[in-house]
């Protein structure tokens, strides 16, 4: 099929045009591209802004708030204790079609804060009343198109309160009538989840990643185990499920990804502590069929997880992230600065004098076993809220040095979170066997680890250590892309944990030197950051042809990373798809460029932890001004081929009708 090249002309402003002037500027033919495809599909293109101003470094870092994202630090007594120590997550996406990437934070004081763009990068909170959401403990926020109704809605994962779909009405989200999604009936918090169509039916299908109580009872029970959710005609009621068949952990990070490259989607699930990972081979149908050492063509695996083609060879490198190098043994990769500065660089007074608070609570609440119960005396120096949170925390941990789950019935009855705390200590535990450890994948630990393979018959080789990636410190999210436009993907690990020690490690920036190794360069590109840090987004902010970052710290502002990278060329490719899954989530896009250097990328929704990029796939070309071929290989097994060339320099948007 052959489909239409248009272009939209960058927007002017101030200049009296006829309509039909201004129609003919914003969509004007251009030469077309030769396209074949399973279906009719039309492309049109958007030119990239200028770039931003060059910075003294590549990024400069500054609070989020100057560019409109207010959301103020929520620190309380209950975030010294897991999952609220862990973060809040973030995700982007266009809400209401306007063509730029729209922000929305969770929060466990006001459900959500949802950020639009203005076009240029700046941000507004939106207006909407919340409803039912405020009232919500939210950790996972995701930006996904439930309904197939072409519009992003908002799927929530709350802490004890279940799992949730807001449907998107016309750029608003239907707060006051959210759907509720069925899980695992004692299920305390879906800490991790990822989308796809695993069935190929044409919608979004999910996976809850679910957890616990974390690393004070490092091996759950049944609570934890996960559970796949099938769409229902744009519906995630949870009526329609899969419960993963093997050792049930504390899933930190769940990822759907095509790692096999035979178009369907496969699983990667990593858990924390002494429970194994998981891989599963999805067969296209909803079946997983989860790789043991039996079969194994994965040596081992450890957590936080992100696919990607880090050698441009067309073939995906699995990254998994974990505690890898800590303050108490520090690898001479890792950056630390002493917990006392830890407030040092925030700007916003409000904002820095809550930090210093959290900080003095921290002196002397000690969490797991070190804490000392008789700083309930320090309760009576707070007020309010806070005052009452910090006296059911004493009862709380009390009741864990005993061993008497009884006191659970003695914490106050608005202290929901705090009860929940109490009551999961002490829910049965797995007791599983060494033959049954003895089949799973082999766990690794104290490295991160990155396999590779030369094709997809061929074993995976644990290269992390020879390409430089094995020290990541305390590793939460990872964000793997190009974020200085040379043609090669980066990896950005933010880094950090709130359990006692004395020093606060930076987040690490691993720039691909093109050898096949990478350098740690956090310091020369600006992306340096001591602040604990879970969750982050990259995304373009500006449509200026590069990626910015934005992290949500725990016990800190929001905080932006704003690229003024100079050099490189790029485009951006997103998906449309009229018959579903309308952001085209689990394709593979190729691309090749006129010198042969081949580039994929894979539309996902998960990995990392707590953080869901939009579905935009970004291609740095480096020097090369186009692309001379893009094939994209669609979730649901159609294929469509664009002979270009594709000229740097704009967003591509290929619609499939």
């Amino acid at each position: 099929m052959i489909g239409p090249v248009v272009r939209h002309a960058e927007r002017r402003v101030g200049f009296a045009l006829p309509l039909a002037a201004v129609l003919a500027a914003l969509i004007a033919p251009v030469e077309a591209a030769d396209i074949s495809s399973d279906r009719p599909v039309s492309m049109t293109s958007r030119a990239f802004a200028p770039r931003s101003p060059a910075y003294e470094t590549v990024f400069q870092r500054v609070e989020a708030s100057t560019h409109g994202i207010d959301k103020p630090l929520e620190f309380s007594m209950k975030d010294m204790w897991p999952p609220f120590w862990e973060g809040r997550s973030l995700t982007t996406g266009n809400i209401d079609n306007d063509d730029d990437l729209d922000l929305v934070i969770a929060s466990t004081e006001r459900g959500v804060y949802i950020y639009k763009n203005d076009g240029t990068g700046g941000f507004s909170r939106s207006a909407d009343e919340l409803g039912l959401v405020a009232d919500l403990d939210v950790f996972n926020a995701a930006l996904v198109d439930i309904d197939n109704d072409g519009r992003l809605d908002l799927f929530l994962a709350t802490y004890a309160d279940g799992n949730y779909v807001v449907y998107n009405r016309q750029g608003v989200f239907n707060t006051a009538s959210p759907q509720r999604i069925s899980n695992r009936e004692e299920a305390m918090l879906s800490i991790s989840v990822s989308f796809a169509d695993v069935d190929r039916d044409g919608d979004l299908d999910a996976i809850m990643g679910n957890w616990a109580a974390g690393w004070y009872r490092r091996i759950p029970g049944e609570k934890s185990r996960n559970r796949l959710i099938f769409n229902e005609n744009g519906s995630l009621s949870g009526n329609h499920f899969t419960d993963m068949e093997g050792l049930p952990g504390e899933t930190l990070t769940i990822l759907f990804s095509d790692i096999d490259l035979n178009g369907t989607a496969d699983l990667l699930v990593g858990n924390d502590f002494e429970m194994p990972d998981h891989v599963y081979l999805g067969d296209g149908k909803g079946g997983f069929t989860a790789i043991t050492r039996a079969n194994e063509p994965i040596p081992h695996t450890t957590m936080a997880i992100k696919v990607a083609d880090l050698h441009n060879d067309g073939t995906p490198e699995l990254f998994f992230a974990q505690i890898a190098g800590r303050s108490s043994a520090v690898s001479e990769r890792l950056k630390m600065q002493p917990l006392s500065q830890y407030c040092d660089g925030i700007q916003d007074a409000p904002t820095k004098a809550l930090c210093l608070r959290n900080m003095a609570i921290k002196t002397w609440y000690k969490a797991g076993n070190r804490f000392d119960p008789d700083y309930a005396e320090k309760c009576e120096e707070f007020e309010g809220e806070l005052k009452a949170e910090c006296k059911a925390m004493s009862v709380k941990d009390l009741l864990i040095q005993k061993n008497d789950p009884t006191i659970c019935a003695l914490l106050p009855a608005d202290q929901k979170v705090t009860r929940a705390f109490c009551d999961i200590h002490f829910k049965p535990r797995l007791r599983p066997l060494q033959s049954v450890f003895d089949t799973t994948v082999r766990q690794v630990m104290r490295t991160n680890v990155l396999l590779t393979r030369p094709g997809t018959d061929k074993a995976y080789t644990d290269t992390a250590l020879s390409e430089g990636l094995e020290i990541g410190g305390l590793s939460w999210d990872t964000k793997i892309a190009d974020f200085d436009n040379d043609g090669l993907q980066d990896v950005y690990v933010v880094n950090g944990t709130w359990v006692p020690n004395g020093v606060s490690p930076s987040n690490l920036f691993y720039r691909n030197m093109g050898d096949g190794t990478f350098t740690e360069t956090s310091g020369p590109f600006g992306l340096e950051d001591y602040l604990m840090t879970a969750s982050a987004v990259a995304f373009d902010m500006d449509h200026d042809g590069d990626l910015d970052i934005i992290t949500q710290p725990v016990n800190g502002p929001v905080s932006l990373f704003r690229n003024g990278s100079q050099s490189g060329n790029a485009i951006e490719v997103e998906l449309r798809d009229a018959k579903g899954n309308s952001r085209g989530v689990g394709a593979r896009l190729d691309v090749e460029l006129p010198d042969g250097t081949r580039m994929m990328r894979e539309l996902q929704s998960g990995g990392g932890f707590m953080s869901f990029d939009a579905p935009v796939a970004h291609f740095e070309l480096g020097e090369a001004d186009e692309i001379t071929r893009l094939t994209v290989h669609w979730a649901d097994g159609g294929r469509t081929e664009v002979s270009g060339p594709l000229k740097a320099g704009a967003s591509y948007r290929l619609t499939r009708e």
